[in-house]
């Protein structure tokens, strides 16, 4: 249950992690678009007509996500740094500041695809600072398994 809800605590917060991995997620899908585009373009004689355009449909919505996306990571950010800070950013917590975010952020565009985006780029993320930070060790308020 611990890593479900819970994280290590993350004092003091380590903030060029946070925003690092926060600033590569965001291009992230760009940089991925833009590849894509590459494999498209050089194999454009062995693919389908059809199956190009499908394939440039999703090109476009890789590389102009950033465009969109920066709000909902402008969103997340304070509640990150909280549940971050204070040792509730588990996995389940990570899934659903990404919902509220999503839902906020998909609100104002009025779109409701926003919110199992904005769920996926917070598991995103919790993996990627899980990586890079001690998040799995058990908080400071409970004892260490014996």
């Amino acid at each position: 249950m611990i890593g479900l809800l819970r994280s290590a605590p993350q004092r003091p917060l380590p903030k060029s992690v946070l925003f690092g991995s926060m600033a590569a997620l965001w291009g992230a899908p760009c940089v991925l678009g833009w590849m894509l585009a590459a494999v498209v373009l050089a194999t454009k004689s062995l693919v389908a007509p059809e199956v190009q355009l499908a394939l440039y449909g999703i090109v476009y919505l890789l590389i102009f996500s950033p465009v969109f996306s920066w709000i909902g990571w402008l969103l997340a950010l304070p509640l990150v740094w909280f549940l971050l800070r204070d040792g509730w950013f588990g996995w389940v917590s990570a899934a659903l500041v990404g919902i509220l975010v999503g839902t906020i952020a998909g609100s104002l565009i009025d779109t409701n695809a926003a919110a199992p985006f904005g769920a996926l780029a917070m598991l995103i993320l919790r993996a990627v600072l899980g990586w890079k930070l001690p998040l799995s060790g058990p908080p400071a308020s409970l004892p260490p398994a014996a």
